[in-house]
């Protein structure tokens, strides 16, 4: 059964009507942050399972706190109480610290932005949305006597409906405020708890059943090593004086070693004049120097700027980098103030085998080289948008999620190079073509990523 589907006939019309009446916000935009909310608690459960400690306190709460699916059964009555609402917030708010810890805040705020709805009404909705949700695992628990390694396995399988159902404009936001980036390419698995520690113990196999095992613990063997005899007091006091004797000389051999030292790199630079840099201005100089080639080039009084070729468009200070189409294309946009952001560069280099996340040969290059682009060009940020009308009939993958999947896949890959995910947006579009299209517009190329430039 789908979590989504279920979910959203128990966050019925009359249930959010009344949500909105007790939060005190318009129902539409109750309506988006309550959907919102589901995603980002679903999404952060499933992370959270990715780990065993987390697999046993997901499966621990539903089962301490009887989340069994009766509050579904008769919502709308229990919210026309505000007493008995308040008390299901507050339960969601304790689970919320347990389960997502550090995060009602920050995910509060992305709700509340996302919405258009004040942060408190955010925060009240994310308990309320944490109890229900609770309340549809846990009756899937009961319903099909799922243990805990079941529940997580369960939970997984929503994966594919997830990146369909989440609104484009609201992946981003939810992919980088709650960490989702290994979740939604298909790379984070459920974590399986290590039952096996002695004959008879029940062991899990994931589907509610138990089996019996008849594994032994096999215990490391302990050796002892001889005690020295003269290890007593006094002992003791004479390797501390020793220590101490010897930590003295060190000193003393280290002060003169450094003084010499420094005498020396002090008459080393009058005679070379050469400034003493550190890490961080070598690290400075080199932006610098990578900077200057575009820099000048577009600041020379010509009439037309031509594109630089290899030999300009990379700095000396990276011989090992190669100036590429894309670099061709982007260098002299990007090193031209003047011309305004959003520009859309198509990352050409860039494909996948038909139906699937592996890269075709070549493509590591030009993902290397958008990778140098920006570390060249430390303030920029960009948006990879993805286009797929390839996704393999009978896969369960769509179109959408695997354009998506692959967008975020080559985000993955330049956070692998050192490049901070926040300078990098991914969305997947999908065919590009909205399903209600009567146009007769013709789809993109198979595998089609464009670079949207966001901040120069």
């Amino acid at each position: 059964m789908n979590l989504f589907a279920t979910l959203n006939e128990v966050l019925n019309s009359d249930v959010l009507t009344r949500i909105a009446s007790y939060v005190d916000e318009p129902t539409e935009k109750t309506n988006k942050a309550v959907n919102g909310l589901v995603y980002t608690i679903v999404g952060g459960l499933m992370k959270r399972t990715t780990t065993e400690i987390g697999v046993n306190q997901l499966f621990n709460h539903i089962q301490k706190g009887r989340y069994d699916g009766t509050l579904t059964d008769n919502l709308a009555t229990v919210l026309r109480d505000p007493s008995q609402t308040n008390a299901l917030i507050t339960q969601g708010d304790e689970v919320i610290s347990h389960l997502l810890p550090a995060m009602k805040s920050s995910i509060g705020s992305m709700i509340s932005g996302y919405a258009g709805i004040r942060n408190s009404s955010a925060i009240s909705l994310l308990g309320l949305t944490s109890t229900i949700v609770l309340h549809v695992l846990g009756k899937q628990v009961k319903d099909r006597k799922l243990d805990a390694d079941g529940l997580a396995a369960s939970l997984f399988t929503e994966r594919e409906a997830f990146v369909n159902a989440v609104p484009e404009e609201f992946m981003p936001r939810l992919v980088e405020k709650v960490g989702l980036q290994q979740v939604v390419s298909g790379l984070a698995t459920p974590a399986r708890r290590n039952v096996t520690e002695g004959p008879g113990r029940s062991v899990s196999n994931g589907s509610g059943s138990t089996a019996r095992s008849t594994a032994t613990v096999n215990r490391p063997s302990v050796s002892y090593d001889p005690v020295d005899e003269s290890d007593t007091d006094n002992g003791a006091l004479t390797k501390w004086g020793m220590g101490a004797l010897l930590a003295v000389a060190l000193g003393i051999g280290g002060y003169y070693v450094f003084q010499n030292t420094k005498n020396h790199s002090a008459t080393s630079e009058e005679a070379s004049d050469v400034t003493t840099i550190t890490s961080d201005t070598i690290q400075a100089d080199t932006v610098t120097r990578s900077l200057a080639v575009p820099i000048d080039t577009t600041a020379k009084p010509k009439p037309k700027v031509t594109p630089p070729t290899a030999a300009t468009a990379v700095s000396p200070a990276q011989p090992g980098a190669l100036a590429g189409n894309l670099t061709q294309l982007m260098t002299p946009y990007l090193g031209n103030a003047a011309l305004p952001k959003g520009k859309i560069f198509p990352l050409a280099g860039v494909s996948f085998y038909p139906g699937s996340l592996s890269l075709t040969a070549g493509s590591q290059a030009t993902i290397g080289e958008l990778a140098t682009l920006l570390k060249t060009y430390p303030q920029l940020q960009i948006q990879l948008v993805g286009y797929a009308n390839d996704a393999q009939l009978g896969t369960g993958t769509t179109n959408k999620s695997l354009s998506f999947k692959r967008v975020n896949q080559i985000k993955q890959q330049l956070m692998s190079s050192g490049i901070d995910f926040v300078r990098i947006d991914a969305i997947g579009r999908g065919t590009g073509v909205p399903k209600n299209d009567t146009s007769g517009i013709v789809r993109p190329a198979l595998r089609k990523i464009d670079v949207k430039v966001v901040v120069k």
